[in-house]
């Protein structure tokens, strides 16, 4: 047997604990304002390809535009905090962005650096609720693009409502595509919400505060979002939803015991609302805090058990407690959901499988990960891993 696989991993895989999210999500993880939503994610390494699955068009250097709105089905109106919005083209998530506080969206494509990003080969997982993007975000440099959008789904994902999505069809008609209305139905029996029911008696002035600091932060601009953000929960101290979003600052800015303090009050303000659990627990995990991370992810999902990233959390802090059935327990509910954004779990699970001696699973994770993100950020440790494995003939044993 050989007995010197793991540790190549493990030296070179372990990176997935230091790649984590930034900060900040709610799901929909992750407001920006129409016609130019902000951006989230980091800017991909293939940003001249076309975007229709298979496509072959010429690229184009014109902008082209995806516009939309995302509505609450029960109200008619629109969430009262920005929700995140994706843009799927075959197997990839090629762009994740928030709505404005009016609900309206637009992807950009092929206008440099005012286009959104894109997360087609993205090498950071946006932390928020179901795939939402990154906070703060940064504004993806992208290049030109096939014009046929033919195949391509737009899908609002929201903890604690079912995915809603709209197929696109055709190229745009000039430069624009018109994806219509987006409605957001509650899932029955699912207690918790990533849209926080203290946002609805939320003051103007707060709830002005609360949107400048929201567009600063995802432009990157720390200190006035600490401004306004602060300026909002002094004016509404209820506000849970510019609790978390302040923490998500203080986290960026490295003041982790101010980004504890407010993701514990918008907990606390909110029971029910999932984005400062997660955001906890992630600050948790980053200090080498795994028990509270565990149960601070299992909090979440006491609200709501389809959150892929609060089972991801609880994989991530049982493996640095070498729980290994327990993290490959989560870590396999994990891939049972929607889990584009967070492709970390196949070297997490191979991770497991070899330092179980699982040679054959271990190897099928690496394939399943190379298969679906042959250019990721992981792949030339997973190729070499992979090549050592099956040149040692322990691929094929059962274990």
């Amino acid at each position: 047997m050989n007995r010197y696989l793991p540790c190549v991993c493990i030296a070179a895989l372990l990176v997935f604990c230091a790649v984590l999210p930034s900060w900040g999500q709610r799901g929909g993880s992750q407001g920006g304002s129409r016609p130019s939503a902000p951006s989230g994610g980091a800017a991909p390494n293939v940003s001249n390809q076309p975007i229709g699955p298979g496509a072959s068009q010429p690229q184009v250097q014109t902008p082209l535009y995806v516009n939309g709105r995302v509505l609450l089905a029960d109200t008619g109106q629109p969430a009262p905090e920005p929700v995140s919005v994706q843009l799927d083209c075959g197997v990839s998530v090629l762009q994740v962005i928030q709505t404005d506080l009016k609900g309206y969206f637009q992807f950009t494509f092929g206008a440099g650096p005012q286009s959104n990003a894109n997360l087609g080969a993205a090498d950071d997982t946006p932390i928020g609720m179901g795939g939402g993007t990154n906070f703060p975000g940064s504004r993806g440099r992208v290049g030109g693009f096939g014009g046929d959008f033919t195949g391509c789904e737009i899908r609002a994902v929201v903890d604690g409502y079912q995915p809603a999505s709209h197929l696109l069809t055709g190229p745009p008609e000039l430069t624009t595509l018109d994806a219509g209305t987006i409605r957001l139905v509650r899932i029955a029996g699912v207690q918790g919400s990533a849209i926080s029911v203290t946002s609805m008696l939320v003051p103007n002035n707060a709830r002005k505060e609360f949107e400048k600091g929201e567009k600063d932060a995802q432009d990157n601009k720390l200190k006035p979002a600490t401004e306004h953000l602060e300026k909002a929960v002094a004016e509404y101290d209820n506000y849970a939803a510019a609790w978390n979003t302040l923490g998500g600052v203080y986290a960026s800015s490295h003041d982790t015991e101010k980004a504890r303090l407010a993701f514990t009050k918008a907990i606390a303000v909110d029971p029910k609302y999932l984005p400062p659990y997660i955001n906890l627990a992630t600050l948790q995990l980053r200090n080498q805090e795994y028990e509270d991370c565990i149960a601070t992810a299992g909090r979440a999902l006491e609200l709501d058990p389809a959150i892929p990233l609060a089972n991801y959390l609880q994989a991530a802090g049982n493996f640095k407690l070498s729980r290994l059935d327990e993290a490959e327990k989560s870590a396999k509910e994990v891939e049972k959901g929607p889990h584009q954004n967070l492709q970390q779990v196949y070297p997490l699970l191979a991770q497991i499988f070899l330092l179980k001696h699982d040679y054959p699973n271990a190897a099928a994770q690496m394939r399943t990960y190379l298969q679906q993100w042959p250019k990721g950020p992981y792949a030339a440790e997973m190729k070499k891993s992979l090549d050592q494995i099956e040149a040692s003939g322990t691929a094929a044993e059962s274990h």
